[in-house]
């Protein structure tokens, strides 16, 4: 068994060149690890120009191979010219210090055993084993990666340019005896919540050099209170109205009408001095996360909507995702955060500068017998809402390669099926033409009780999990007041002060706050609305 192993350090995140173990960054761990795998002769690290640190690791007969921006083109040249001659090629992100040798050995035997082309590890969290893929797979995917080939290394480039033609390639899968996909780990070094992931499982006395696929299940098994590192999400009401007449705010599936008066008592909308104060705290917090606008009321009605858009946009650590019912955006408004969007620089977490969701109504949903075309709305509101999305994409388009800018969102309901697959099917057929947009069909939220129960079908797990919410979120309303979840309309788990006010505390204090909750959760002891929440299965970023 002949093997090359390549890996990708391109893009690292400042946190992979941070102490891990020992004094040791996960950067360095990472070229140990992969400079071990079963029949690798070679290693070629492929670098930026200036991002890698002078390493003693690097006079190992390493072979760096540096240019100033990386495409997946790139890459996969790489991959099919310095593969030639071998059995296959390791391929692995310089970043990811748990990289497991046996686990290698098995992906690789499987591989030449059945003459795959591309091979991988499946049901481990991200990190532990590498992709494998012959010379001659890479050269193909060259000629099929289209547009996605000119957009930048994503850690599931390889896969997603095969996906677009699964069932030409020849692929075999290693397969973990534990499923942990649902957890969306990443045990890589490239953020602060993913360091300290690391962190905790080095410290946890299962760590240490010899960490290992067994030992990573293991520490989940027996510490799944280590999961809640860091807050990635972070909806924040700026603004309390809702549009008169339309958008799902003003609908029958929203109860914060009712409680728009207990909700905060910062006035109707956030004020600009305040938002940037918030932002800098999650900055110097979190590291990077996606700003949410508006937890509740309408962002578009906010009279200064365009400083609080830009002065997310000025900031490279954090993204923007704008959550509106589509009523109430002027074209010049549009242009101009589209530009400022074309001008922000690239996010740390790798995502848009700036996502919109719009949330259209019941009203917007078309009939079977209409699902061939656009959506046909009802009336005045619903007909600018639609209309908005397709004015969305063409000043949003999405990235080569990347993911969708923008979303048209609707609510599945009990009664309302075939309106649901009209909506799909007819947004589908016109974004198959316009690129766009992505399609979000949302689960239907009772609020604990609080709205009648119309869900249609049961999509929970058989076994319950902590909650995502309590695991990733960090909402904040208009007067600062960080709420448990968005489900606690009525300060039931929190009381009137939630757990802390962001204006006034420091973001660690308030986050720590929730952690015995959590706790509770991983012991499978639900209070108050936890116990009748079925929110806590579905997932943000």
């Amino acid at each position: 068994m002949h093997a090359l192993t390549v890996l990708y350090g391109g893009s690292l995140a400042p946190q992979a060149f941070a102490p891990v173990l020992n004094g040791r960054s996960a950067f360095s761990l990472a070229l140990e690890r992969a400079g071990i795998f079963p029949g690798s002769e070679k290693t070629i690290l492929l670098a930026g120009e200036n991002e890698i640190p002078a390493l003693p690791d690097l006079e190992n007969g390493i072979t760096v191979v540096r240019k100033d921006r990386w495409t997946l083109l790139d890459l996969l040249g790489v991959l099919s010219k310095r593969g030639t001659g071998y059995d296959f090629v390791y391929y692995a992100w310089a970043d990811a210090p748990f990289l497991d040798g046996d686990l290698a050995g098995r992906i690789a035997a499987r591989h030449v055993r059945f003459a795959a082309e591309y091979s991988y590890a499946d049901g481990w969290p991200y990190g532990l084993g590498p992709e494998l893929i012959n010379a001659a797979a890479a050269g193909i995917l060259c000629k099929i990666a289209g547009e996605a080939g000119q957009g930048p290394v994503r850690r599931d480039s390889l896969f997603g340019v095969i996906q677009g033609d699964i069932n030409s390639f020849d692929i075999e899968t290693e397969i973990s005896p534990v499923d942990l996909r649902y957890l969306r780990l990443s045990l890589t070094a490239d953020s602060r919540r993913n360091l300290l992931l690391l962190e905790r499982f080095v410290r946890s006395g299962s760590g240490g050099p010899g960490i290992d696929a067994a030992g990573v299940e293991r520490i989940i098994a027996e510490h799944p209170e280590y999961l809640r590192t860091l807050p990635a999400f972070f909806p924040i009401q700026a603004a309390g109205p809702c549009p008169p007449g339309g958008g799902t705010g003003a609908c029958p599936l929203c109860p914060y009408p009712r409680f728009r008066g207990a909700l905060g008592k910062g006035g109707d909308f956030l004020d600009p001095g305040d938002f940037d104060k918030i932002l800098g705290k999650i900055e110097n917090f979190a590291g990077d996360g996606v700003i949410s606008l508006s937890l509740w009321g309408e962002i578009a009605l906010h009279p200064r909507r365009e400083d609080l858009i830009r002065t997310v946009l000025d900031r490279s650590t954090l993204s923007l995702l704008i959550e509106s019912s589509g009523l109430g955006w002027s074209i010049a408004v549009l242009e101009q955060i589209a530009r400022w969007a074309q001008d922000a620089p690239p996010r740390l977490n790798g995502l848009p500068p700036l996502s919109w969701i719009v949330s259209l109504n019941q009203a917007d949903l078309p009939r079977l017998p209409q699902a061939a075309g656009l959506p046909q709305a009802a009336g005045p509101g619903e007909s600018e809402a639609a209309a908005l999305v397709k004015r969305l994409v063409s000043l949003f388009p999405r990235e080569p390669g990347g993911e969708d800018r923008v979303y048209a969102e609707a609510v599945r309901t009990a009664g309302e099926e075939d309106g649901i697959e009209g909506f799909y099917r007819a947004w589908k057929a016109w974004g198959a033409s316009n690129h766009g947009p992505g399609i979000i069909i949302q689960k239907y939220d009772y609020f604990c009780g609080l709205l009648p129960q119309k869900q249609t079908v049961d999509l929970s797990p058989v076994e319950r999990r902590p909650c995502w919410h309590i695991m990733r979120d960090f909402p904040v309303l208009i007067d600062g007041t960080v709420p448990v979840c968005r489900e606690d309309m009525e300060g039931r788990m929190g009381g009137v002060s939630g757990l802390g006010n962001l204006l006034r505390e420091d973001p660690q204090t308030i986050w720590e706050r929730g952690t015995e909750r959590y706790r509770l959760h991983c012991g499978k002891t639900y209070q108050d609305l936890c116990a009748v929440c079925d929110e806590y299965y579905t997932y943000n970023f």
